[in-house]
This record gives structure tokens, sequence and C-alpha cells, in this order.
């Protein structure tokens, strides 16, 4: 082998070498460093399977109905109940012994989507942390922190990320087809002072700064019906929910990679349930 030649050939092999041993870092950085995939996923399966069983009795899955809720925020007393009952019990008050910002619980059947739900007073805090207050690169699904305590807003919203392995809100990009509509139309809302079915009625992809999309109150029955038109209109999928000015409205909002700053969001109907 002549002397250039080899020097050439080192000197691929070097690099080689090099790109090897970096993909390797990253791979372990991701997945297996501390607050990595594995160790996240792990977290959260310890989670889901210390406050969260199966509910005793269940009523037959029911589809989205039009009949509508009665106020956008009734008093606890006056809520009408469905007669469903959330498929899942969670022990809050555990949970909140653990993290005193537990807000809620949010669940879609025969999906990945079994989540720990936090509200805290910014939206930075839970990106990359768990419950514990530990690094996560899954973060906790959060709320809002300009919506009221409690989901007593007209638009009530969570975010969280959309990760690569497909957990935490990953999947919402998949409801801009109209098949997987039709197999998952139904979300649940666990919440400390009740329950909610959430009836899912539009999902689009938006700017993560489209003051629409994100707005958290109305000023009247108008503008609140304006707004449920509006998003009516952009959604990717076709439902028979019907959904009227003072109805609840809960907003689920992940990244998408359509364009820089892009979010793909999904709105439901709450209906509250036992």
């Amino acid at each position: 082998m002549k002397k250039p030649v080899r020097i050439l050939f080192i000197v691929l092999c070097v690099v080689f070498i090099g790109v090897f041993l970096y993909s390797g870092y990253k791979i372990y950085d991701t997945v297996f460093a501390p607050g990595g995939y594995y160790q996240s996923n792990k977290n959260a399966q310890e989670v889901q399977n210390t406050y969260v069983k199966p509910a005793e009795a269940t009523a037959v899955p029911v589809t989205p109905t039009d009949a509508p809720a009665e106020t956008a925020a009734p008093a606890e007393s006056q809520k009408m109940l469905d007669d469903e009952v959330s498929p899942i019990n969670v022990d809050f008050a555990s949970l909140k012994e653990r993290n005193g910002d537990v807000a809620g619980w949010l669940y879609c059947p025969d999906t990945v989507i079994n989540y720990v739900v936090v509200q805290t007073e910014d939206n930075m805090f839970y990106l990359h942390k768990d419950i514990d207050g530990n690094y996560s690169s899954y973060g906790t699904l959060f709320v809002e922190c300009m919506n009221q305590k409690g989901f007593k807003d007209v638009n009530n919203i969570i975010y969280g990320h959309h990760m690569n392995d497909g957990k935490m809100l990953a999947k919402l990009v998949d409801y801009s087809k109209q098949e997987y509509y039709n197999q998952h139309p139904i979300f649940y809302l666990n919440t400390p002072d009740g329950n909610y079915r959430v009836e899912l009625f539009s999902a689009y992809v938006t700017d993560m700064n489209n003051t629409d999309t994100y707005k958290i109150s109305f000023s009247s029955a108008e503008e609140n019906q304006q707004w449920i038109d509006t998003i009516v209109a952009q959604s990717a999928f076709q439902s028979n929910v019907s959904v009227k000015p003072g109805d609840q409205v809960l907003t689920l909002s992940t990244c998408t990679y359509e364009y820089d700053d892009a979010r793909f969001v999904v709105h439901g109907k709450m209906v509250p349930i036992h």
C-alpha cells in the first residue's frame, strides 16, 4: 500500500471511529442516561402502576353524543353527571401527597396515553421534569398556567411532548386521519374534583402563537360560537359531536414538524361523568 493511500485509510478509520463513538454517546445520552427515554418511561410506568387502577364497575363504552353540557363552569352541586363511570380510578390523595401540583389524569383507551397531569405557576417548569422534580426527557403533561385550577374555564389546555418513541402526546398527530379518530374518539380526564368523558370534535395543525386556538375564555356567547365554528372548520376529521357556547372544552397540544413552531391540537367536549 502506497504511503498516501495508507495515510488516507488511517484518516478515514479515525473519522469512522469518531462518528461511531459519537453516535454511541448520543444514543446513550438520549435513551439510557438518567432522565433519558428508558428512565423516563420506567418512571411513568411506576406512577401509573402505583396510583391508577381499573374501575371496579364501568358502563359500556359510549360513542360521542350530541347532548350539550349545561354550562361552561357549573357549580359542583349543579353538575349533571352522565351515567358512564370512568374506566380508571386514580388515588389522588396519595398522588397529591407526592406532588401538590397534581391536577388530574389523562387517559385514552387502547393507546399509550395514560399520564398524570400537573399545573404550576409557569409553563416551563415541567417541560423536562417528572413529578418528583427530576430531569426527564418526557417531562410531565401540564395545564396552561393561565387556566383556572380545577378545569373551570371554557377552554382548558394541556401540553405535552411529542416523543420520538411514540410516548406522551405523540399519538395526537394520528388524529389527522379519520380512521384513527373513528378508533379513538374518546379521552377520559379524571380530576380530584370529578371525572370527564372528553368527546373529540376537532384536530389540526396550528402555530404555537395562534391566540384563537389557545383562547381560554370568551366575553359573549357569540364570541364563543365563532371560536367553535373556527376550530371545527379546521378539523382534519369529521365527528358528530355537537358543541355549543358554554360547553367546556379540553384542548390537547403537542409539537409537530410541518414548519417552525407548529403544533398539533385536539379539542374535545368535556362531559361530567361518575
